[in-house]
Formats: C-alpha cells, structure tokens, sequence
C-alpha cells in the first residue's frame, strides 16, 4: 500500500528507537524547522506533534514494535503517517552529504527523502483493535512455537550427547516422557530414580547399555534436561 503522494505542508521524519526518537521537521521547501530527540513517550510525543504544522505528514523507518506508539500518538493528534522501508532509507542516505550515521542525520534523511521522494513511502495499515489483538497473538504464538522448537531441538542434543539408546527412544510428543524427563533428569537420573512403568524401565534399558559419563557430567545433563523442561 503506497502512501499519498501529494506534497505536504510539512514531514516529520522520526529516526524510531526504543527509549527515544529523533525528529527532523522540514517544512515544503526543505527547509528544517527542527531537529531534536523525543523520547519514547506518550506526553512527550503529543507535545511534538502538537507543534508541528497543520498538514505534516510524519514518516517513521519502523511502524511496529518500538515505532507504534509514535504511530498511535500522531494518527490521534490528526496527522498522516507513512513508512519509510529501510532498504529505501539505506539507499537514499548515500545521496545526502556526510558519511557518519547518526540518529540525526538518519531523521533528516527520512524527513528529505520523503518530501523529495514521495513514491518510495508506503502507507501504515490501519487495523481495527480485534485484528491488532489477533496479529499481537498471532505473533506471541509464532514466539512460543520457535521457543518451544528450540528447547526440543536442545534437549534432543544434551541426550543424544549422554546417551544415544535413549535419545532414540524418547518421544517428545509424548507428555508421559516429558514428566518424567521433568522429574529426573536425563537416563543415568532415571535410571537410578527407581521410577516404574514402561517408559522409565526403556530408560533404565537404555542406561543399563551404555557407559555412563563421569558424575559430573551427569549432573550437568540432568540439570540441563530439567531446565529444558
């Protein structure tokens, strides 16, 4: 989605980071009005936007995360927005004198090359609160899937490492594995365990089989299996 691409009475170019933000104002004619950091906060940023000319369009290098409550504030004090993508950004840079990258001049550059360049804008999407709650899940589950992925993938090494005939017979979408795995560690901590049932008489199978590592590294493996889980 393209940003408009009528000229604005003015751009506010925001350099987005996490406790401050840094604001370059040019008016139409390219000429900077102000250029200033603001910090991340709701007050401060409805002070800024306050200020700054009926008309500007405030452009922002990210929109989500860390640049969402500048999008908020602006769109709630009756601005455009619109998003300068960082490969844009990246390129325009080389056009404007000075090699030093700073917030500073990261701002003016957003701010100048969305006045001169307004093609290579793209529009903010503006979603209704049930779809931002639904993308904000969406993304926490992406987060726990990958986590989750992780720790599997690192408790399959640790085992692997200690002891390959249990490794192999562990099944990791089995909760009864995972509890026990929870509640001892990994084989030598089963094995001594004296746990019963199906599943801890494999790993005691599995143990009996293969040397054990020194008591130290079994005591890492099981901390490392309990921790994992």
């Amino acid at each position: 989605m393209k940003a408009p691409s009528t000229r604005p009475a003015a751009v506010l170019g925001l350099d987005v980071g996490k406790s401050s933000h840094w604001a370059c104002l040019v008016d139409r004619d390219g000429e900077v009005l102000a250029s200033a950091p603001v910090r991340n906060r709701e007050a401060e940023l409805d002070a800024l936007f306050a200020s700054a000319p009926a008309g500007t369009l405030v452009v922002v290098d990210q929109f989500r995360n860390i640049g969402s409550l500048a999008v908020r504030r602006a769109r709630a004090a009756g601005l455009g927005v619109a998003h300068l993508p960082g490969l844009a950004a990246s390129r325009a840079a080389g056009l404007f004198a000075g090699e030093a990258k700073t917030d500073e001049r990261d701002a003016a550059v957003i701010a100048r090359t969305a006045l001169g360049v307004p093609d290579s804008l793209s529009g903010v999407p503006g979603r209704g609160e049930a779809l931002e709650a639904a993308r904000a899940l969406s993304s926490q589950r992406d987060h726990v899937v990958a986590c989750a992925t992780r720790d599997k993938n690192r408790l399959r090494a640790v085992l692997l490492e200690s002891c390959p005939a249990l490794e192999a017979a562990v099944d990791l979408s089995d909760r009864r594995w995972l509890e026990l795995l929870a509640g001892f560690g990994g084989a030598w901590g089963i094995a001594r365990s004296g746990a019963g049932g199906p599943r801890a008489e494999a790993a005691g199978e599995a143990a009996a089989a293969s040397t054990a590592p020194p008591p130290a590294l079994v005591e890492a493996e099981n901390r490392q299996v309990l921790a994992l889980l």
